[in-house]
C-alpha cells in the first residue's frame, strides 16, 4: 500500500525542468528537418535564430520556398504561412503539433542539439547520431528522437553560438 501510495504521489508532481545549463543562449542553427508519422512523413529546410528574449524558426522546402515562419518573442507565439493572416498558440509544442504533425518542445529540441539526448517528460527516445565540437561548444550534426510512430530526424549544416 505504501509504495501505491508513492506513485500515486509522484505521479502528480510537475515534470522535471530540462537543464540548459552550458549551452550558449544565443545561437543561429541551420540545417533540415524530417518528420515520419506510420512512415508518411516530410523533410523541411530550417533557420533557427535563438535568443533568450524572442526566436524564430524559418521551415522551407527543399528548394527554398518558405512554408512557415514562427516567431517567439515576450508577447508569446506567432506562426505565418503565406497567403494565410498570422496565427498564434499557447505553446511551441502546439505550433509544430499543428505545423508537423508532432508536438515538440523548444527547450528539448536546444538540449537534443547542443548532444543531450534527453527524453524530456514526453518520453522520446532520443539518439544523437553524430556530434562536433565547435570551440567550446558540443553540437549534434545528427540527432533522431522518436515516440509511438513518430519519428523526427534532424540534420545540422551550420551552426553558430552568438557572444553572450
Amino acid at each position: 500500500m505504501a509504495a501505491a501510495l508513492l506513485v500515486a504521489a509522484c505521479a502528480g508532481l510537475p515534470p522535471a525542468p530540462i537543464a540548459l545549463d552550458g549551452i550558449p543562449a544565443s545561437f543561429e542553427m541551420g540545417g533540415r528537418l524530417s518528420v515520419a508519422q506510420a512512415g508518411h512523413g516530410e523533410i523541411l529546410r530550417i533557420r533557427w535564430d535563438h535568443q533568450p528574449s524572442r526566436g524564430e524558426w524559418a521551415l522551407a522546402t527543399p528548394v527554398g520556398t518558405e512554408v512557415a515562419r514562427i516567431e517567439r518573442a515576450d508577447g508569446g507565439l506567432t506562426i505565418f504561412r503565406p497567403g494565410a493572416p498570422p496565427a498564434s498558440a499557447a505553446s511551441f509544442a502546439d505550433l509544430t503539433e499543428n505545423l508537423l504533425g508532432a508536438a515538440l518542445d523548444e527547450r528539448l529540441l536546444i538540449a537534443w542539439l547542443h548532444g543531450r539526448a534527453i527524453a524530456g517528460p514526453e518520453g522520446w527516445a532520443v539518439t544523437i547520431d553524430e556530434s562536433q565540437r565547435l570551440g567550446d561548444v558540443e553540437v549534434a550534426r545528427r540527432i533522431t528522437a522518436s515516440r509511438g510512430d513518430t519519428v523526427v530526424k534532424i540534420v545540422v549544416d551550420d551552426y553558430r553560438a552568438r557572444p553572450e
